[in-house]
């Protein structure tokens, strides 16, 4: 039990962070644009401070990474290629949805961004910050 708790625990970890990196962006664009600054530009900077909010937490919380440590150097331009790419997917996948399905604009943005949340999770616990050992499992 307590072995399946440790496999669950950074998953339930991503899906909060992710909460939370969405409301950070939501948040700043709404401000943003509130304050008469374009939408491209209000997206871009919030879109950013959510993927800075995402590597922080997600490197200190959820994979319990130290950001200091001179082994996790290669960490951040994995982390931003990472996103790239899910960016890239799943507006790719939303647009073939919208599109090419008739689906309702809504339906698909929550089809691509569980698309997206599946393959940043994957990215980010086996390539960006590395699988943990099963010692450092034990202790999630």
């Amino acid at each position: 039990m307590k072995s399946r708790m440790a496999q669950l625990l950074p998953m339930i970890r991503f899906g909060i962070v992710g909460l939370v990196n969405t409301g950070v962006d939501y948040i700043i664009f709404m401000l943003l644009a509130w304050g008469g600054v374009p939408v491209i530009v209000a997206q871009v900077i919030s879109y950013s401070c959510g993927t800075a909010n995402s590597y922080i937490l997600n490197s200190k919380w959820t994979f319990n990474k130290q950001l200091s440590n001179n082994t996790n150097k290669g960490q951040l331009p994995k982390f931003i290629i990472i996103n790239l790419i899910v960016l890239g997917i799943t507006s790719l996948l939303l647009q073939v949805l919208h599109t090419g399905t008739e689906l309702p604009l809504a339906l698909g943005k929550l089809i691509a961004t569980a698309a997206g949340m599946i393959i940043n999770y994957i990215g980010s616990r086996y390539w960006v910050f590395g699988s943990p050992s099963r010692k450092e499992s034990e202790f999630l």
